[in-house]
């Protein structure tokens, strides 16, 4: 079962009250057409957070659990656009569930294919918002504004769960980092990831040690290895042993070898960075 955003903004206005469905849409103002309001409605039903029946809707205890987690994190919701997010899985906390250290890697739009609804699936790599959907699913009740208190929260509580999130090449270093810490913990079971743009995530160095790291399988994708990064010094060894034994055997053109050599290799540099933008 998926949940997108406008589900879960249907959620944060409803309540353990009974209420009339079509008073909910049409004093609202929600930004999606009747239709949509009522598969939602049903999709939150479906996932037991919801109860609606004889025109009425009102929150189960699951979902009123959800709604307050939502609501005191001040999760900011969008339509439309690549920071859509979204995510699936069981409403529940998953306990004692053995560490498979399952890491895979996918194109984006594959992504979703490769994982069933045991996953918990998000769209777009916003740090708050994923630390929100998993203290939802852990079941953790205490409040926490920072992202750093959302982490603290799910470090000391015990669960278990798998995770997709697409479009990681826009991964931030502090997701990066608190991904690190509950993989080391054993509270990610398998960490499934998609990938749209190669070239800026290959780019990225703490994206590509993180993946380095946790040996994640892969169809297509070239990891660069971490041994080639030896060939420019034992290069720059040899350079500098030569400029040397120029320089002792007084060789006239040996300072003006010297400075060409500076400058290639800041060309070189120059020309590097600029691939990568």
């Amino acid at each position: 079962m998926r949940l997108d955003d406008q589900a879960l903004q249907i959620l944060t206005h409803l309540d353990q009250e009974e209420m009339v469905p079509h008073h909910l849409y049409q004093g609202n103002g929600f930004q999606f057409s009747r239709a949509t309001f009522y598969r939602r409605l049903e999709e939150l039903k479906r996932a037991g957070l919801v109860e609606w029946r004889t025109g009425r809707a009102k929150l189960t205890e699951r979902g009123l659990k959800l709604r307050s987690i939502l609501n005191s994190s001040h999760v900011d919701f969008k339509e439309t656009g690549e920071d859509e997010r979204t995510f699936t899985g069981p409403m529940k906390m998953l306990h004692n569930k053995p560490s498979g250290g399952d890491f895979r890697l996918y194109e984006a739009e594959r992504l979703k294919e490769k994982i069933d609804e045991t996953f918990i699936y998000v769209d777009y790599p916003q740090t708050g918002f994923i630390l929100t959907v998993l203290i939802g699913i852990a079941g953790i009740e205490e409040k926490a504004k920072t992202n750093l208190e959302k982490f603290k929260l799910l470090k000391n509580h015990d669960f278990n769960v798998k995770l997709a999130i697409n479009h990681f090449e826009n991964a931030p270093k502090q997701l990066l980092i608190f991904l690190e810490e509950l993989i080391k913990l054993g509270k990610i079971e398998a960490l499934y990831i998609g990938v749209k743009n190669e070239r800026k995530a290959l780019s990225n160095k703490k994206l590509v040690e993180f993946l380095q790291t946790h040996d994640f399988e892969n169809e297509r994708f070239k990891l660069p290895k971490e041994s080639v990064t030896l060939f420019p010094i034992f290069l720059i060894s040899v350079i500098g042993i030569i400029l040397i034994l120029a320089l002792r055997s007084g060789y006239e053109h040996a300072s003006i070898m010297s400075v060409m050599m500076i400058v290639y290799f800041m060309r070189s540099l120059l020309f590097r960075e600029l691939r990568e933008l």
